[in-house]
């Protein structure tokens, strides 16, 4: 990925309009100036271009330099944020595996204290039986055909009695064997755990790491911040915020097209007035040589020599615009990444609790789930707002917005360009029941049904 189609330097933005204003001035009003005040002016003329030329070239070679890292590091970060999300669904069934596995245990065991106090009652009983000697049922009391009916039922009951210590010895096998698994899945369970603390202690370098780049070279980035405070100060609710946006989006698409109407124009007058003022110089050359024929030629002149490539000032950042592999938003198909694993708690317009249809889904997830980027775009919102608490809103292209909100922190900042799966944030379950993600898609103003772009199983939902 190569990120830096333009290169500005936000700071000598003011020193090089009016550099490009001097040199169109200059080369204008050099076609009215004698032949050698031309050439002099000429000659500064290409002397100030090649110094632009040569500031352009450092800081071109300086953006690629970050765009190759700032590139390693989203790749990167990708697939930890990919790792730590496995870990987070393997993480929940074992979890849900050991709680059956518990669950089971305890109803087992309790059935069996159950089997084992009848299964003694009876054993007793036979044991006093048999403690009896044979010559002393012909003395008993009771009649002879009580004596013969006890023997018949005391044969009948003994292979019942087996029967039953048989498969009370087959419950203790399986009680045994229910206790292994749960210590099995216990130990999983802690190497999964300590395999995610690992992914997302990588994944808080990484994020890091990018912070910094991110400071030294995102110029604009205070403007889009004052922009987006602006417009969530002015915003009721989440509705009226994703509006304002929106419309933000649209005026700011509309003032860039016109700017660079505008320096398409100033290029082409540029060149026009260079080329008047070429003619103009050869006009003259071949006036001279006409009016004096015996003069000797005139010396070749020699080029200024190319000062070398300087540093970009003090306090200068180097702006990266838009990168070159930010895809368009689809049409349709599941080629959206589920920003978080979890299920699905709330459907696209599904009747809630205030009576309204809702307006986005909400996935239910782990506490501290990973939060990515459902697909490539811009941050052009990202912090509290309201009661709403931590929300983010990514700009994808084609009118296209996507809105998270529920998220415990947030680990992108507004101007930024994400690709998709890229991390931007974590749950956190400390303003409800659980950890919520709550996932919007908005296409030309209007919310619409993200399903179809999303890839579910059910009520599950999946990268």
């Amino acid at each position: 990925m190569t990120i830096g189609a333009k290169i500005l330097v936000s700071p000598l933005r003011p020193r090089l309009a009016t550099r490009s204003l001097m040199i169109c001035a200059a080369l204008t009003l050099a076609a009215l100036q004698p032949a050698a005040a031309q050439q002099n002016e000429l000659k500064d003329i290409e002397r100030a271009l090649r110094e632009d030329r040569n500031q352009a070239e450092e800081l071109k070679r300086q953006a690629a330099d970050l765009a190759r890292e700032i590139q390693a590091l989203q790749v990167e970060s990708i697939s930890a944020a990919r790792k730590a999300q496995n870990h987070e669904t393997r993480l929940s069934a074992l979890e849900t595996q050991l709680t059956n596995l518990e669950r089971q245990e305890s109803e087992k065991a309790g059935a069996l204290a159950t089997r084992h106090s009848q299964l003694g009652l009876t054993l007793a009983a036979l044991q006093r039986i048999a403690l009896q000697p044979s010559d002393a049922l012909l003395l008993s009391p009771a009649p002879p055909i009580d004596t013969v009916r006890s023997g018949m039922l005391l044969r009948a009951a003994i292979p019942a009695i087996e029967a039953r210590a048989t498969a009370l010895r087959a419950e203790l096998d399986e009680l045994t064997e229910l206790r292994t698994e749960i210590t099995a899945r216990r130990s999983q369970l802690a190497e999964t755990t300590a395999a995610l603390t690992t992914d997302r202690e990588r994944l808080a370098a990484l994020i890091d790491r990018k912070g910094q780049i991110r400071a030294a070279t995102t110029a604009d980035q205070a403007a889009a911040r004052k922009r987006a405070a602006r417009l969530a100060a002015r915003a009721k609710d989440l509705r009226e915020l994703m509006e304002k946006v929106e419309r933000e989006a649209a005026q700011r698409e509309a003032q860039e097209a016109k700017e660079r109407a505008a320096q398409e124009k100033a290029a082409k007058a540029a060149l026009e007035a260079r080329a008047r003022a070429e003619a103009a110089k050869r006009a003259e050359a071949e006036k001279a040589r006409e009016t004096a024929p015996t003069a000797p030629p005139a010396a070749p002149t020699q080029q200024a020599e190319a000062p070398k490539a300087q540093a970009p000032a003090p306090g200068a950042q180097v702006a990266l615009a838009q990168p070159p592999n930010i895809r368009p938003f689809p049409s349709s198909g599941q080629s959206l990444i589920v920003p978080a694993r979890g299920k699905m708690k709330t459907r696209f317009g599904q009747t809630q609790s205030d009576g309204r249809a809702a307006r986005g889904i909400v996935i239910a997830a782990r506490k501290g789930a990973q939060v990515v980027a459902p697909f490539d775009g811009k941050v052009v919102y990202a912090g509290e707002f309201r009661s709403y608490g931590q929300i983010l809103i990514i700009e994808h292209g084609g009118r296209y917005h996507t809105l998270l909100a529920g998220l415990g922190r947030i680990d992108a900042v507004v101007g930024q360009w994400l690709l998709a799966g890229e991390p931007v944030g974590i749950l956190d379950g400390a303003r409800g029941s659980g950890p919520e993600l709550y996932l919007e898609l908005r296409h030309a103003g209007q919310p619409i049904n993200p399903l179809p772009w999303l890839a579910t199983t059910g009520d599950k939902v999946r990268g």
